[in-house]
C-alpha cells in the first residue's frame, strides 16, 4: 500500500526561490500545490512539473480563503512578505492551516507574532523564517546557549561568498532601509536610531572579514525568544556599496537618489545562475558571552545561499507534515532545537 502523504501549498512558486524549492520538492516526491497569482507563469511550471497548481491573488479574501483549504500547511515564497505574509496567514487562521514562510526580516516576524494568541486558539501554527536568512541562525544561537548557558551576549553575522542576491532580495533591503532599524537588550526588543556597527568576524574556513551590524534581521526577534539571552546583536558582510547605501540610507530612500536605486533593483539579475549556486557557499558564525567574559563560538559553513534556503525550507516541510505540530507563533529553534545543524545536507558545524 502506497504511503500517505500530506498536501501542502507552495505560495510564490514562480519566484526564484519558489522555482528552486519547487524543483526539489517535485525531486522529493512530495505532494506539493504550486500556486501564485500569474496564471500564465503558474500554469507553465505546473506543467512543466506535472505538478497541480492553484491561481489567486491575495488582495481577493474569499480567493485566498479558498487557495489554502484541504492541505496541512502553506510555505510563502512570496516577497514582499510585509504585504503576502498577514493575508496568507489570517486565511490559514480561519481554514485550520500552518503557516510557513521563508522572510528574514524583523518587521514581518513582529507582525505576525500578534496573531500568536489567535493562532493557538485556532490550533494553528504560525513559523516565520524557514529559509536560509533565520532558520540555520536561530539553531546556532541555540546550539551556543547551550554550549555556555549563563550567556548575556549573543551576536550572529553571515556571509554569502561567490553569489548575487536575486532581485526580490535586493527590494526587500530597499524596503528594510525604510523602516527603523531595532535592537535587543536587556531582554527588551525596541525601535533604534540606527548606528551601524562595524567589526571583524573570524568565519574559520570561510576566512576573516569585516561585518556590518544588520538591525532589521528577525534574528533580533527569533534568537531572544528561542535562547533567552539578553543582548542580541546581527551583523552581515555586505559589499562595500550595500554598506555605503545603508550609512546613507536617508538619501537613498527618497528623492533622486531613491528613484535611481528603485531602477538600479528593478534592473538586477533574477538570481545567481545555476554555476553561481554550485560554486558559491555560505557562512554563519555566532559567539556568545557571559558575565565573567567566558566565551564560546561557533562556524557553520554550507552551501549557496539559494541552495541553502531550499534545503532549509523542505526540512521544516518535511518534519511538521510527519505529525503533530506545535500551536501559537513558533520560531524555528522553538520546534526544530538544532536538529537542523544536523539534519541538513550540506551544512558543517566547528565549536571554538
Amino acid at each position: 500500500m502506497a504511503q500517505f502523504k500530506p498536501s501542502w501549498l507552495l505560495y510564490g512558486a514562480t519566484g526564484y526561490s519558489g522555482r528552486l524549492i519547487a524543483d526539489e520538492a517535485k525531486r522529493r516526491g512530495l505532494n506539493v500545490i504550486l500556486a501564485g497569482r500569474d496564471q500564465e507563469a503558474v500554469n507553465a511550471l505546473g506543467k512543466r512539473l506535472d505538478l497541480p497548481v492553484r491561481v489567486f491573488d491575495l488582495g481577493d479574501r474569499e480567493a485566498v480563503e479558498r487557495g489554502v483549504l484541504g492541505v496541512r500547511l502553506v510555505l510563502n515564497c512570496a516577497a514582499p512578505f510585509s504585504i503576502t505574509a498577514s493575508p496568507l496567514a489570517q486565511a490559514c487562521l480561519r481554514s485550520g492551516t500552518h503557516y510557513l514562510d521563508i522572510s528574514s526580516e524583523i518587521a514581518d516576524f513582529r507582525s505576525l507574532h500578534r496573531l500568536d494568541q489567535r493562532a493557538k486558539e485556532a490550533g494553528v501554527l504560525l513559523m516565520p523564517g524557514v529559509g536560509m536568512g533565520i532558520l540555520p541562525t536561530d539553531a546556532l544561537a541555540l546550539h551556543l546557549k547551550q554550549r555556555l548557558p549563563s550567556a548575556v551576549t549573543l551576536r550572529l553575522a553571515f556571509r554569502s561568498e561567490g553569489s548575487k542576491p536575486s532581485r526580490g532580495t535586493m527590494r526587500t533591503l530597499l524596503e528594510s532601509l525604510r523602516n527603523p532599524g531595532y535592537v535587543r537588550e536587556g531582554g527588551q526588543l525596541k525601535p533604534a536610531k540606527l548606528v551601524l556597527d562595524s567589526r571583524k568576524v573570524d568565519f574559520g574556513p570561510g576566512g576573516k572579514h569585516g561585518v556590518i551590524s544588520f538591525p532589521w534581521r528577525g534574528d533580533l526577534f527569533t534568537a531572544g525568544l528561542s535562547t533567552g539571552v539578553q543582548f542580541v546583536y546581527s551583523y552581515a558582510a555586505l559589499p562595500w556599496l550595500a554598506q555605503l547605501i545603508m550609512r546613507a540610507r536617508q538619501f537613498f530612500t527618497q528623492g533622486l537618489l531613491g528613484r535611481w536605486l528603485e531602477r538600479f533593483v528593478d534592473g538586477a539579475s533574477e538570481g545567481p545562475t545555476e554555476k553561481d549556486r554550485a560554486k558559491g557557499k555560505t557562512w554563519f558564525w555566532g559567539e556568545v558571552v557571559n558575565d565573567v567574559g567566558s566565551k564560546a563560538s561557533t562556524v557553520i559553513g554550507g552551501p549557496e545561499g539559494y541552495v541553502l534556503s531550499a534545503r532549509c525550507a523542505l526540512y521544516a516541510v518535511e518534519r511538521l507534515l510527519l505529525g503533530e505540530s506545535p500551536e501559537g507563533w513558533q520560531s524555528p529553534a522553538q520546534v526544530f532545537g538544532t536538529d537542523p545543524l544536523r539534519a541538513i545536507p550540506g551544512l558543517t558545524v566547528v565549536d571554538s
